[in-house]
């Protein structure tokens, strides 16, 4: 059997226990609540920072990817900038010229002074400082300050303008024409340039052959269609044969319009058009 003593020091030796489990256990639940997650900024850096190693090891899709990513975990301008123009230097080193360009004027637009973060070659850094001067250019104009006016004070004296004299309309001052000068202006007539008479008649003699070979075209067509509706061997081979002869005659008569007519269009451009206008 326990005597009191003992017992009183059980009892103690139990309120410690007890104060230790649950009085510290809520101490203990605010030590692991007050723990707060890593910030988007924390984020960021971790994400720029795989963008910088993956690139140094020349992994440029997954450094591709890591600073795509890092755009996505950025909070600022700032941070939007260097993520962008690191996806710029990544897309140049993989030969993506165009989409690299396009990178560094998104970020200098955010901050025109910006930097590569990162030494590249020197055609790279002629895009990028080729994309800044776009970029400058195309920035609208500050606008100037408006200078302020100081309101003038109620009782400072006016001072009275004065009115300019109206001025009379001017007058034109006829001019006066000296003897024996002579005003007149003659105009430049344009001078039309004339087709030479050896043009017409080349023309002409062109048509006509024309027209000529034309009827002994026909003529000969009728022959061969008689030809074909004769019956008797005699009457087909005169149609023929008449067929034959003025096929020849409209082809001759064929060949002398168009010489004539490029002779017409050779003597038009060949003729001097001040002899044939005439000066007055």
């Amino acid at each position: 059997m326990k005597t009191p003593d003992a017992l009183g020091r059980f009892r103690l030796l139990g309120g410690l226990v007890g104060l230790c489990l649950f009085g510290g256990g809520p101490a203990f639940g605010q030590a692991v609540g007050a723990a707060a997650p890593a910030s988007s900024r924390d984020y960021f850096t971790a994400a720029m920072a795989e963008t910088a190693r993956l690139h140094d090891d020349l992994e440029y899709e997954q450094a591709l990817a890591a600073v795509t990513r890092a755009k996505r975990l950025a909070r600022s301008d700032a941070e939007r900038a260097s993520a962008t123009l690191y996806e710029g230097v990544v897309l140049a080193d993989m030969g993506r010229r165009e989409e690299a360009r396009a990178s560094f004027r998104a970020g200098l637009v955010l901050t025109p002074d910006a930097k590569l973060p990162v030494k590249v070659s020197p055609k790279v850094e002629d895009d990028f400082e080729s994309v800044r001067k776009e970029v400058q250019r195309d920035r609208p104009a500050v606008a100037q300050p408006v200078p302020e006016v100081t309101p003038r004070p109620a009782d400072a004296p006016v001072q009275r303008t004065v009115e300019a004299a109206p001025t009379s309309p001017s007058r034109p001052v006829a001019s006066v024409a000296s003897p024996g000068v002579d005003l007149k202006v003659d105009a430049k007539r344009p001078q039309v340039r004339r087709v030479p008479t050896l043009s017409w008649v080349l023309l002409g003699t062109g048509v006509a052959a024309g027209g000529a070979g034309t009827l002994f075209g026909l003529q000969s067509r009728g022959n061969v269609d008689s030809a074909r509706e004769a019956e008797l061997s005699s009457s087909v081979d005169g149609h023929l044969k008449d067929a034959r002869g003025q096929a020849v005659v409209a082809n001759v008569l064929f060949g002398t319009a168009l010489a004539a007519a490029v002779g017409a269009v050779t003597a038009y451009f060949l003729s001097d058009p001040s002899a044939e206008a005439g000066t007055p």
